[in-house]
């Protein structure tokens, strides 16, 4: 991770830089071009208590954010204690490549850390060969499946 690179909690101030990175996210994911998403919808994100919203700054000039990461505390049933589900995580296109992704995942696990997690776990669709690359040089698989049902076909992804 480049030195200039910082990982910080977002704040309501960040809503427009995070609805931009949203648009882009769901249109990545959707395989469609980018639709906008209101501002009302990263505020919501970013002032919901049960999300932990992280953003980072890639190297070089400019206000703007080059990806973020939305975490969620869980209790963890087994354990009896708490968990992190690292749920989204995206980086710009054009910010790629450069360790911003890893640097998110870091800051999730030091936080998680810090609030005494058992682990960190999460989802990546199976066809995105660069995030399973990228996770599979942090983190083991997990001997488990992932399974969904749609109850909102209009949002689901």
């Amino acid at each position: 991770m480049p030195a200039s690179t910082r990982v910080r909690r977002l704040t309501l101030d960040d809503a427009p830089f995070l609805a931009e990175l949203l648009a882009a996210y769901a249109g990545e994911m959707r395989g469609e071009p980018a639709q906008p998403v209101s501002e009302a919808v990263a505020l919501a994100l970013i002032a919901d208590p049960a999300a932990l919203v992280f953003a980072v700054h890639g190297p070089g000039p400019g206000a703007g954010l080059d990806g973020f990461a939305v975490v969620f505390d869980l209790p963890e049933a087994v354990s009896g204690r708490r968990a992190g589900q690292l749920d989204d995580l995206f980086v710009a296109s054009q910010a790629r490549g450069k360790g911003l992704a890893a640097a998110l995942v870091h800051t999730a696990v030091e936080e998680g850390r810090r609030r005494g997690w058992v682990h960190l776990r999460w989802l990546v669709p199976e066809d995105n060969a660069a995030a399973l690359s990228l996770y599979r040089r942090l983190a083991e698989p997990a001997p488990w499946l992932s399974f969904v049902i749609r109850l909102d076909r209009a949002a689901s992804l």
